[in-house]
């Protein structure tokens, strides 16, 4: 899988990235992007690349970090997901500008976040792919590189951006999601989810995007 580099970024939960990267450093290149200043990650080498970074850049900062490597493929992970190779094996086998393991439908008659409809670890049509575990090919992000410049570092949503973008430039009604074996790490209630207005900030940003993509017609 040398045509693949997997990019996890880091935060508060530096055992669950320290267990990912270790894990997959012999399938795979490894980039370790860390967002907390105030707890350097350490440098590992043996195949795993760590940028720490001086602030933190939010989660837009895991698609940014892509461009700086030449990989054809970038295999996005959430740090409290673990995928099995042979689920990235299946992601990467569709060929597809970008497959993700979680994703959402139902966007057009829906009315807020929570009303969406949840595709989980299943072969599914979604609306857009939300973070976890996430292949994109490099040459489908890089046509919308100068989008994602301009978009900036917004507070929430990188992963429904990325979708519509994608579905815009590359005329696509729906992306894709499929299942596989995925290890569930420790989350120790960091996560964004736990803030109160995460969910309606998120529906804010599809409220946005959504009016980008044609949906294919």
């Amino acid at each position: 899988m040398d045509n693949i580099r997997l990019i996890i970024l880091n935060y508060k939960r530096s055992e669950n990235v320290l267990n990912i990267a270790t894990t997959y450093k012999t399938l795979m290149p490894v980039t370790v992007v860390n967002n907390n200043p105030n707890e350097p990650f350490p440098y590992l080498g043996n195949g795993i690349d760590v940028i720490n970074n001086e602030k933190n850049w939010l989660c837009m900062e895991r698609w940014v970090r892509c461009f700086d490597y030449e990989e054809p493929y970038k295999l996005i992970v959430d740090d409290d997901l673990m995928p099995h190779p042979s689920l990235v094996k299946k992601m990467y086998n569709k060929q597809v500008p970008i497959v993700g393991v979680y994703g959402k439908s139902g966007v057009e008659s829906a009315n807020s976040y929570q009303e969406l409809i949840d595709h989980w670890n299943e072969d599914a049509k979604v609306d857009f792919i939300v973070g976890a575990i996430t292949l994109i090919k490099q040459s489908a992000l890089d046509l919308v590189k100068k989008d994602i410049e301009k978009i900036g570092y917004p507070k929430r949503g990188d992963d429904i951006i990325v979708s519509y973008l994608l579905k815009k430039y590359l005329n696509l009604k729906y992306l894709d999601t499929v299942s596989g074996k995925v290890l569930n790490l420790p989350e120790d209630d960091v996560g964004l989810n736990t803030d109160t207005e995460h969910y309606n900030m998120r529906w804010n940003v599809i409220e946005r995007f959504k009016k980008i993509s044609n949906y294919g017609n």
